[in-house]
């Protein structure tokens, strides 16, 4: 027993197993070995995009409809591959309870940017929006909603007219059957005078009157309930009240930039509340993109104009230094060379040399992390960076001073 409590649990060992190539499948996809716990559920799994994309599909549509759908082992899956980037469960047939599990892993891992469900119901739903609520490197949605509590085939068996028990008329007796005997006090009820037992008689019949004891007129102060008309059935309230939440959620993260919210029993204007919500996120992402474009612009249009006015002062000290030659007139003196080894020199290896000295100093302390020549193109690289960050504050704080 002591061995059995220590060994691995299937679903995990299944998950940590190394795949092997068998080949390429449909688009140049490669084809991976399924894990054993997806295999005995009836799925198969395709690497796409170069292993970031996972697509699960239903490998035995006929099979009985009440099995594992491998949500639980899926979701082992992604908890021990960290690399996928997108999952495809749409034709994979699962639903409310393995999407339970799968959701549960992306609330840890927050690893997925595409997410493409299977049709769930409403516990399906909740536990989405747990996901888009936690998951912030999500950008595209795509799911299949159905207004019931949840589509696992079991949860089926019971039905609200199971409990119905007005038409029961009660066991019937049988020929079999023996006579069943007279209450016990049935003989204290003769012993009664006739006048109490009238009495008591009149008392259950005054009580029987009196719960049905009511006028026509009452009836009209009862709300009617009205009957659905035939043909016609509108999303339930549990629903409405979900999806208005999903709206919510979809507008405060700017993350999404396609969310698809199919199913019959989602109203239209749900759908284009969403799809305004998503249409406001992509136009707030290309206006922050044309931002940094713009600021960059500017940036090395700022870096050009100090160049070249660099440039000039190198030149006219140059043509301060020039002496006329003999024959020529000392007032009219034309530059003919110019200082651009001195101006390639401070501009392109100043921080280079200052780099390389540091380095330098740190090796004469016999510092370790310098050591070997690995280090030290580290070190020269972290040193670079770290001047052109300060030169970069330098310069924003040089254009604030500007603008005040």
């Amino acid at each position: 027993s002591s061995a059995l409590e220590s060994a691995p649990s299937p679903l995990a060992a299944a998950a940590r197993t190394p795949f092997r190539r068998c080949g390429r499948g449909r688009s140049g996809a490669r084809a991976m070995a399924t894990p054993q716990p997806l295999v005995e559920a009836g799925l198969e799994i395709e690497y796409q995009e170069g292993g970031t994309k996972l697509v699960v599909r239903d490998a035995r549509r006929d099979a009985c409809a009440i099995r594992n759908r491998g949500g639980e082992a899926l979701a082992q899956l992604l908890m021990a591959n960290r690399q996928f980037k997108a999952l495809d469960i749409s034709e994979a047939g699962i639903s409310d309870n393995g999407v339970s599990h799968i959701c549960l892993t992306l609330r840890q891992t927050d690893q997925l940017e595409s997410l493409s469900l299977s049709p769930v119901g409403l516990a399906g739903l909740d536990f989405l929006l747990g996901v888009l609520r936690r998951c912030t490197r999500l950008t595209t949605l795509s799911a299949s909603l159905v207004d019931v509590g949840t589509l696992v085939a079991a949860a089926q068996n019971v039905t609200p007219e199971d409990y119905d028990v007005t038409a029961y008329a009660g066991r019937p007796k049988g020929e079999d059957e023996e006579e069943e005997e007279p209450p016990a006090d049935a003989g204290e009820d003769d012993e009664e005078e006739p006048e109490e037992r009238e009495r008591k008689k009149l008392e259950k019949l005054r009580k029987l009157l009196n719960e049905n004891d009511y006028d026509s007129s009452d009836e009209a102060s009862k709300p009617a309930v009205a009957a659905p008309p035939s043909g016609a059935s509108g999303p339930s309230s549990t629903l409405l009240q979900r999806l208005n939440e999903f709206v919510e959620v979809v507008r405060k993260k700017p993350n999404l930039t396609y969310v698809s919210c199919a199913g019959d029993a989602v109203p239209e204007d749900i759908r284009r509340e969403i799809e305004r919500a998503v249409m406001d996120h992509c136009e707030l992402q290309e206006r922050r993109a044309k931002a940094r474009e713009e600021r960059g612009a500017r940036t090395a249009y700022d870096a050009l104009r100090d160049q070249m006015a660099e440039l000039g002062s190198s030149l006219e000290a140059a043509t301060e230094a020039m002496d006329a030659l003999p024959g020529e007139d000392p007032g009219v003196v034309e530059a003919t060379r110019l200082g651009i080894r001195g101006f390639i020199g401070r501009r392109l290896f100043a921080a280079l040399g200052e780099a390389l000295f540091e380095c330098q100093r740190f090796k004469s302390k016999e510092n370790e992390a310098v050591a070997d020549w690995q280090g030290e193109t580290a070190f020269l690289a972290m040193y670079i960076r770290k001047l052109a960050r300060e030169a970069d504050e330098a310069a924003k704080k040089q254009a604030l001073a500007a603008g005040n």
